[in-house]
């Protein structure tokens, strides 16, 4: 990978990427076989019910209303999962549903030089001791998330409402469409790119911890477009947990979606740290 402009994760919170061309097959591949299993029936998915018992992996079907009201369906994947996952496919006998899942599982392998080669960048830029190491040792948790947002929206709605990130940073795989937006730490909303040939990594809430408040993690939300307002829309994201760092408290603070955007950007690095499990 050539050298990125790492510094732009402290200026604009993500870093814009030539999108390597074996990982974008593989997720053009693997998010087909996702369009395919949005489609089997409900009881099917449910089958593969999302599993917190430490690996985090399954799925799940959100059904809510209101302004910050979750209204997708989404499928988590690790590689720390996959023995449950291959367990519970092979009991509800739908060989999309496998073979998804082994897709899906096999982009932790494609992705892990991109992500391995950001975070030693990021360290060496910011002097974040140990990050690349503690990057790497944290593969069994990437997180990879697919989501397909249901339709039945108004033309600017915020299909998914802005928020920032738990983990430490977020490789973006796939969007279908516009509408993925994130806000500068100018308070200004502006399309964030997704595309063939180009991605971005943005900053997370551990990231702004790690680095002591340098590296602010980066609001973004999803807008409804006239296309996907009717439709909907699929998304693939990456969130690479750090396994030694703290993580948000969401118990004792409350869900990020419903903190005001941006409300991150200004806080001091004690005041912010306090929102972390002890």
């Amino acid at each position: 990978m050539k050298k990125l402009p790492i510094k732009d994760l402290e200026t604009e919170g993500l870093v814009r990427l030539i999108y390597p061309a074996d990982l974008r097959a593989g997720v053009n591949e693997t998010v087909k076989l996702w369009k395919q299993f949005t489609a089997l029936p409900l009881s099917t998915k449910q089958g593969l019910p999302y599993s917190d018992g430490g690996t985090g992996v399954g799925y799940e079907y959100k059904s809510g209303v209101g302004k910050n009201a979750d209204h997708k369906e989404n499928f988590d994947v690790t590689t720390a999962g996959l023995t449950w996952l291959e367990q519970n496919a092979a009991q509800v006998e739908d060989t999309i549903a496998l073979n998804f899942i082994q897709h899906a599982t096999n982009l932790v392998g494609l992705m892990k030089p991109t992500v391995l080669e950001f975070a030693r960048q990021t360290e060496e830029a910011f002097g974040l001791e140990g990050f690349a190491r503690e990057v790497e040792e944290s593969e069994p948790g990437f997180f990879v998330r697919f989501i397909h947002y249901f339709g039945d929206r108004q033309l600017g709605d915020e299909t998914a409402s802005a928020h920032i990130d738990q983990s430490g940073f977020t490789l973006h795989l796939y969007e279908s469409a516009p509408g993925l937006q994130c806000m500068t730490y100018d308070g200004v909303w502006t399309d964030m790119p997704v595309s063939e040939g180009e991605t971005v990594i943005i900053n997370s809430t551990q990231m702004q911890l790690r680095s002591h408040g340098k590296l602010r993690a980066l609001c973004h939300r999803v807008i409804a477009t006239p296309e996907t307002a009717q439709t909907g829309r699929f998304s693939a994201v990456c969130f690479v947990k750090l396994k030694n760092t703290p993580v948000y408290d969401k118990d004792r603070h409350g869900r990020l979606q419903e903190k005001p955007p941006g409300f991150n950007y200004a806080m001091s690095f004690a005041e912010f740290s306090e929102l972390f499990k002890k």
